[in-house]
């Protein structure tokens, strides 16, 4: 036998002794599994929770019929939640047990079925307090034993997060051509990773009416012009533009409406620049020069119309503005377009702009950037106004 057949005949075996071992290993296969069902699919489910309770419900299921009955135990479990976040780069944290009941801890598979009965998760309105602070509630569910079989609990099938999406009711300020808010850091953020997102409505849109600015972030830098820092958001007629350090324009692809809410962000990280409308990606560039390091210090929102600058023709309504210093997900943006909690890690400043009153809107995250209501060179002052809005009335 020559050399090459020996190593070959070496191999062999030493897979066979292999394969010898792993069919003689504590194994069990997959007909004596037990899961939630909907779990491999998608850990998450989404309950908006309005005026009255809200109810949805999970079962769990045995991979065969149970030879007799099985009694599966689940309970509510942080670790549970912190590794979804973990994953996935969420914030949730657990609703408090006042606001939900479950209609059993226990459950039972019968012999002969494959499933439990429903597990019923009701949710209960929450109250002023808990809708304003921000964060984000969930309630994380997880088998936790079984008995009456020799079942496995499948990890990667065992938890299942149910998330609160709260009906926001709020204010949002109106503001009529004359005015904007403005306000200015004692220093300016340099950085060529940011992310900045609102919620805005104009309340006439028209093809002809260019450079309807809602947003311009300038460097503050005496001489330093646009190439400086500077983020620059407008409706450049019925199109939705975004100016980044003196480049002409990066524009989605819809095409905005009067008298509908958008909620707009943008998103620069190191060369890319991304746009998304109401939570989803609308357009993207790569490689971009002038996405480079900037600083961003004086801030303005809703440029009013000035005596030698008169393209202001609308009331802009406003809600949710926020600066960041790092890009945020396509799922960050999605999860907390309606409110979000201000000790967010990364959040430099956050207008809520929900105040019902007054000229001065506070800088939820408590850094002290608030913003003033101001109105342009030769306007006549006015107060501020504002409307009632609901998240789920968009």
């Amino acid at each position: 036998m020559n050399k090459m057949n020996k190593t070959m005949l070496g191999g062999l075996a030493l897979a066979a002794a292999f394969l010898s071992g792993c069919s003689n290993a504590e194994y069990k296969p997959l007909d004596n599994s037990i899961y939630i069902n909907g779990a491999a699919a998608d850990p998450l489910r989404i309950i908006t929770v309005g005026d009255a309770s809200s109810t949805t419900s999970i079962l769990v299921r045995s991979a065969a019929p149970a030879k007799q009955t099985i009694t599966v135990n689940l309970a509510v479990q942080q670790s549970a939640l912190d590794a979804y976040n973990k994953r996935n780069d969420a914030n949730y944290v657990l609703l408090p047990t006042e606001f939900y009941t479950l209609s059993a801890t226990s459950l039972k598979i019968e012999q002969g079925k494959v499933s439990t009965p429903e597990l019923t998760v009701t949710i209960k309105p929450f109250t002023e307090e808990l809708s304003k602070s921000g964060k984000k509630y969930a309630i994380p569910l997880s088998i936790t034993s079984v008995s009456g079989a020799d079942l496995s609990v499948l990890q990667g099938e065992k938890d299942f997060i149910i998330a609160c999406d709260q009906v926001i009711k709020t204010k949002a300020i109106k503001l009529l051509p004359q005015q904007g808010m403005k306000t200015s850091f004692a220093e300016g953020v340099k950085t060529d990773t940011w992310s900045v997102e609102m919620r805005v409505k104009s309340d006439d849109i028209r093809a002809n009416y260019n450079n309807q600015s809602f947003m311009g972030i300038s460097s503050g830098i005496d001489g330093g012009g646009e190439g400086s820092g500077f983020i620059f958001g407008r409706w450049e007629g019925d199109v939705l533009q975004f100016k980044v350090n003196g480049h002409d324009g990066v524009s989605a692809t819809i095409k905005p409406e009067s008298n509908k809410w958008y909620h707009v962000a943008l998103v620069c990280a190191n060369g890319t620049l991304s746009i998304y409308v109401n939570g989803q990606l609308n357009k993207q560039e790569q490689n971009l020069k002038f996405a480079t390091v900037g600083q961003y210090k004086d801030f303005t929102f809703a440029y009013p119309r000035w005596r030698n600058h008169p393209y202001r023709k609308s009331n802009y309504y406003m809600s949710e503005i926020r600066f960041w210093n790092r890009a945020l997900t396509a799922a960050q943006i999605r999860r907390n377009r309606f409110s979000i909690d201000p000790a967010t890690p990364g959040l430099v400043a956050y207008w809520k702009l929900d105040e019902g009153t007054g000229t001065t809107f506070k800088d939820a995250t408590g850094h002290g950037h608030d913003l003033e209501l101001y109105h342009g060179e030769g306007q006549r002052t006015a107060p501020s106004q504002w409307v009632d809005i609901r998240s789920d009335e968009d």
